[in-house]
């Protein structure tokens, strides 16, 4: 069971927070090669070359392994080359051109794949997003309140010391150059760090054309309009906060999403409609109930209709709570029971076939007796476009309240 694998996975070591120790050293998946690599390359190509070419071995998705070095250690301590098949795939790979004699087949070659079609690996990968998640939103919160940063320019001599806005505001409006909106960026020393790496290897950051000085690169930078970073360049996706919204989606995803479920209205003959607003008339919002899939138009009898069908005193679970407490609260609700898990009891680990009734057993609950919903994965929304955050009471933002703001100005 997904779920309760998930509840039930430890990692040794804490996990990787804030900026990145240059000096940590990685290891291979298997426990039995002594291969390592330093975590200031970059760490997926160096497994995923390490492991194709060592081990035949692959691992699908690479995308939602958030932390390389911490998915290794954790495999590292069950797999080995001798119980290698309990826990892979195995797939015969023909290599076709290598055998002039057509007469003699080809010998085919067996290669492992480690994907998350297993309940165990699919948990793995999504405790280490958490884990992740609640990192950089953490690193994000102390980054919003830091005054004290300092960092060297990228294209002059000064040392820029403030905040993160004073960094932004330096280089665009001495150097015309941008890495996003402030709020939107996360681990923006690290960043900048990495930035100035590229460069000094003569590295165009827009590019990634290597040039064979640092003058020859500025000149370049400038006559191509190359003072500025390409979305596309996904060694940049870790500084932005968009890209751990939703697990296993970037920035990228979440754009393509949103497009897709555009419609755009044409005429009879095909061609685009001209929008009039003439005459326009708003339908109200439809705000659905935390348990069942009834929608009303006033909030008051969506919150009559869960005390009086579910047992589900709104007013009161949310009272004295700060509004970003209220918002982890009713996604920790619409997570949960979207999974048929109970809300309420203290071990969320088993499904119950009729939810309503089982919250019905509860009684009238007025007060969680757990703070699992505290936690920062909540304050992302579990339902699109969900009105019933709107109509939450702006309450006093707490001491370590963490505002996200998802929208991406890169």
């Amino acid at each position: 069971n997904f779920t309760t694998l998930l509840y039930t996975i430890k990692f040794e070591g804490a996990p990787m927070s804030g900026e990145m120790d240059r000096n940590t050293i990685g290891v291979c998946i298997l426990g039995d090669c002594d291969y390592n690599w330093s975590l200031s390359t970059s760490e997926q190509e160096t497994v995923l070359h390490h492991l194709l070419s060592e081990h035949k071995m692959v691992i699908a998705n690479i995308q939602t392994v958030y932390d390389v070095n911490q998915y290794c250690k954790y495999w590292r301590n069950k797999i080995n080359q001798q119980n290698i098949c309990e826990y892979l795939h195995g797939i015969n790979v023909h290599k076709k051109g290598e055998i002039e004699d057509k007469n003699v087949p080809d010998a085919p070659e067996l290669y492992y794949m480690l994907n998350d079609t297993s309940p165990e690996d699919k948990a793995i990968r999504y405790k280490i997003y958490s884990d992740k998640l609640e990192s950089v939103l953490k690193q994000q919160q102390i980054e919003r309140s830091q005054t004290n940063m300092r960092v060297q320019c990228l294209f002059c001599p000064e040392t820029i010391a403030g905040s993160r806005f004073t960094i932004s505001e330096h280089l665009y409006k001495e150097h015309s150059f941008t890495i996003g909106h402030p709020d939107n960026v996360v681990y923006t020393i690290e960043f900048i760090e990495h930035l100035r790496r590229k460069m000094t290897k003569s590295e165009c950051l827009y590019c990634d054309k290597t040039f064979r000085d640092y003058k020859t690169l500025r000149e370049h930078m400038r006559k191509k309009l190359h003072k500025k970073l390409n979305s596309s360049n996904t060694e940049f996706d870790k500084y932005y906060i968009i890209n751990y919204r939703e697990f296993g989606k970037t920035w990228k995803h979440l754009s393509n999403d949103t497009e897709d479920t555009e419609i755009k209205p044409t005429n009879k003959n095909g061609s685009p409609f001209e929008e009039s607003w003439e005459d326009w008339q708003a339908a109200p919002p439809g705000i659905k109930c935390l348990v069942c899939e009834v929608v009303y138009t006033k909030f008051g009898e969506v919150k009559q209709h869960m005390v009086s069908q579910h047992n589900v005193d709104f007013e009161s679970l949310t009272h004295n709570m700060s509004y970003y407490k209220q918002v982890r609260l009713v996604n920790y609700f619409r997570y949960l029971l979207a999974d048929s898990l109970c809300p309420y009891c203290e071990n969320p680990q088993h499904p119950h076939p009729d939810i309503t009734a089982h919250l019905l057993s509860h009684g009238h609950v007025t007060r969680l007796s757990h703070e699992r919903c505290h936690d920062d994965r909540y304050l992302f929304p579990a339902l699109e476009n969900d009105y019933l955050l709107c109509c939450l009471k702006e309450g006093e933002e707490e001491e370590g309240e963490v505002t996200v703001i998802p929208e991406d100005d890169r």
